[in-house]
């Protein structure tokens, strides 16, 4: 068994490459530059991961810092556009109540007038008719008038009396 196991051994040693010389030997060189970094470098790096560390989370907090004004800022903004947004409103519906209040009044002010002229051409018309009745009064007048003479001068028949309505008739018309 012995000539097994040694066999096996020697097939593991060559299939691996690993002499336990040279193993030893690495063992060795890592354990002392082990202790070289340990004792010369360890507190630079350990010092400088630490300083990177806490720049980072100087760095991070920033960020975060910067992140929660962002969000602020943004948070104003749209408080600021939802003010704007209904001021514009506002405005534009005091602007439509103020052109319809116009339009209103301007409509009232057109009725005003419109009845005002009316009531003008009404009491134009009323005076003209006054006019023309007084003219026709005066013109029934002068005829009556004139059919009196006529009656007075001579002393009529039924003929005379219709052929003197006849002529009074045509110069009335003329």
């Amino acid at each position: 068994m012995d000539v097994v196991a040694q066999a096996i051994q020697e097939f593991i040693d060559a299939a691996l490459g690993v002499d336990a010389k040279e193993m030893a030997i690495q063992i060795v060189a890592t354990l002392l530059l082990f202790l070289v970094v340990r004792f010369f470098f360890w507190n630079h790096v350990t010092d400088f991961l630490e300083g990177r560390k806490e720049l980072m989370s100087s760095e991070m907090k920033e960020a975060q810092d910067l992140k929660e004004e962002a969000s602020e800022m943004k948070s104003n903004a749209q408080d600021e556009l939802v003010k704007v947004r209904t001021n514009a409103r506002e405005i534009i519906e005091n602007a439509k109540q103020k052109g319809q209040q116009e339009r209103t009044e301007i409509i009232a002010k057109a009725k005003q007038e419109a009845s005002k002229l009316i009531d003008s051409a009404e009491k134009e018309i009323n005076s003209e008719l006054r006019k023309a009745r007084k003219e026709i009064n005066d013109e029934i007048v002068s005829v009556a008038v004139l059919m009196a003479e006529k009656i007075v001068k001579k002393e009529l028949d039924e003929e005379t009396y219709k052929s003197m309505i006849n002529d009074v008739m045509k110069e009335v018309a003329s």
